[in-house]
């Protein structure tokens, strides 16, 4: 499946957790490609999700300034089939605002990181459509 739609691709991702005796250390590195170009940034978190959404936005901040006013409002995750345990399926939900209106985006996957990663892309894509619509665009 393409994320991103007509607006960006995600060409891979990596997300690094270590944990040593007193620190977390995460990091993700992103590439999308944007039109014909291919932009790799890499960015820490708290969180894997937390620095998956810092590369993302690093990679996009250039070509889609109206993300600037997109924040995340809430991230939800429920197991789907309980009865799996460990390798059960989850659903992610994350809900965004750009300050004056909200929407979510979700998906189903076996790998929680995943799932999140595609909420955020598509938070990111209706965050451009919502902003180009209403022809808001961030300096």
């Amino acid at each position: 499946m393409k994320i991103g739609g007509p607006y960006f691709s995600v060409c891979s991702y990596k997300v690094t957790s270590e944990r040593t005796h007193d620190r977390l250390r995460v990091q993700a590195v992103v590439e999308v490609r944007v039109g014909s170009r291919c932009v790799r940034r890499a960015a820490g978190g708290v969180g894997p999700v937390h620095a998956l959404d810092e590369a993302l936005r690093s990679c996009l901040e250039g070509d889609f300034p109206e993300l600037q006013e997109v924040k995340l409002s809430d991230y939800r995750v429920s197991v789907v089939d309980a009865d799996a345990g460990t390798d059960a399926r989850v659903r992610v939900l994350v809900e965004a605002s750009d300050g004056s209106t909200s929407w979510d985006a979700g998906c189903v996957s076996e790998n929680i990181v995943d799932a999140s990663f595609e909420a955020l892309c598509s938070t990111a894509v209706m965050g451009i459509v919502r902003a180009q619509a209403s022809g808001r665009r961030s300096a």
